[in-house]
């Protein structure tokens, strides 16, 4: 049984070329093939999110392979140029819609992003298109990731999301290393650009911040981290993967604080990578000084923790503080390590609807959005 799109993609493409097949190419230019909108239309499986007023926008839905059905139809497949379209829809536009929760745009997104992920595999579509589709998939499951970290297990499942996310950096890194052996990097900057449908905004392809969110989506696995020290020379120069491989590196190093401040030079996306570790990060920090600050007597003020883990208060500092079992005085706290309960869960934080992306003081983080999927780390 295939584990995932991508080990499937990899090995039609070997069994394609063993056997000489032709590829098969989509004829539908529709987000959703016509059998599939009347079928839904009289079952009345029309989604919310796919009713625009008086407009329906239907978008193909996933649905599982059975052992008796033929999915590889042209004219149920939609081709490179539609499924461009059909992500930029679904990122550009639905992502907006404010009547649903955020949780129903998440699932109807996600759903959707599958069924164009099959659509690709079943067409074994090239490298050099592969990698423009799964680029701002990566960026909708990194996003979701932050935006929905508060909500119930029965509203969003961030293992699931993880999954989704690292089967996307592999296709995508994968295509991009394809890519790098047949000499055709200089395409990947511009092979949107024909694509614009919207005439302000549209969805890029930034393999730099792809390969910092390898890195920083995986804090704890070498492998990024060996792929970083294999890249070219000029890869290995940009600011954003430097300052991803550093972090890396400080994490494994045991030095917590500095990968917090470090937190405040990352891009937003990197950061929404970031903030899901920060628990784990947080934790590990409050063992460490809980033995470098041992004292009956001596505290350490809220603020200055405050200030080094990244905590967005004093009254969160103090209160992660006291679920790991450390004494906490007023505006202070004491470190004692035999008060610290290293086998306690891991505490959770509370992220507000109405704060801003990352640090407060910060403003670069106060982005849309639009932005998040069509933003650059070169600018």
């Amino acid at each position: 049984m295939m584990s995932s799109y991508f080990d499937f993609f990899c090995k039609n493409i070997e069994s394609a070329e063993d056997q000489n097949t032709d590829q098969i190419v989509g004829t539908c230019n529709l987000m959703c093939p016509e059998d599939e909108i009347n079928l839904r239309e009289v079952e009345r499986l029309v989604h919310v999110l796919e009713v625009w007023g008086m407009e329906r926008k239907l978008v193909k839905s996933y649905s599982r392979s059975a052992a008796d059905s033929n999915m590889a139809v042209p004219h149920l497949l939609r081709p490179y140029a539609v499924l461009i379209n059909t992500v930029q829809f679904l990122l550009l536009e639905i992502t907006r819609r404010k009547d649903v929760p955020a949780s129903v745009v998440y699932d109807f997104v996600d759903d959707r992003l599958r069924a164009v992920r099959q659509d690709m595999t079943i067409q074994r579509l090239p490298p050099e298109q592969c990698v423009n589709l799964l680029e701002p998939m990566i960026r909708f499951y990194v996003y979701y990731s932050h935006k929905l970290s508060n909500l119930p297990l029965k509203d969003y499942d961030p293992a699931l999301n993880k999954k989704s996310l690292l089967e996307c950096m592999k296709w995508y890194l994968s295509s991009c290393d394809t890519i790098d052996e047949n000499k055709k990097l200089d395409e990947l900057s511009g092979l949107l650009s024909h694509l614009d449908l919207n005439r302000n905004t549209k969805l890029t392809n930034d393999r730099v911040l792809i390969e910092s969110l390898y890195i920083v989506c995986n804090l704890n696995d070498l492998h990024p981290l060996y792929r970083y020290v294999h890249h070219s020379k000029q890869l290995r120069r940009e600011p954003k993967l430097q300052l991803a491989y550093e972090i890396a590196i400080t994490n494994l190093q045991g030095n917590y604080i500095k990968v917090c401040r470090l937190l405040d030079k990352v891009c937003p996306l990197t950061y929404c990578a970031l903030f899901t570790y920060l628990p784990t990060l947080q934790r590990n920090a409050l063992e460490v000084l809980s033995h470098a600050y041992n004292n009956k007597r001596l505290t350490i003020p809220s603020e200055v923790l405050v200030h080094w883990l990244h905590f967005a208060d004093e009254f969160e500092a103090q209160a992660v503080c006291a679920h790991y079992g450390l004494k906490v005085e007023k505006h202070a706290v004491r470190f004692d390590k035999t008060d610290f309960a290293g086998d306690s869960t891991l505490h959770q934080l509370k992220l507000d609807d109405n704060k801003k992306l990352g640090s407060q003081s910060n403003q670069k983080f106060e982005i849309s959005i639009i932005d998040i999927f069509t933003y650059t780390t070169s600018k």
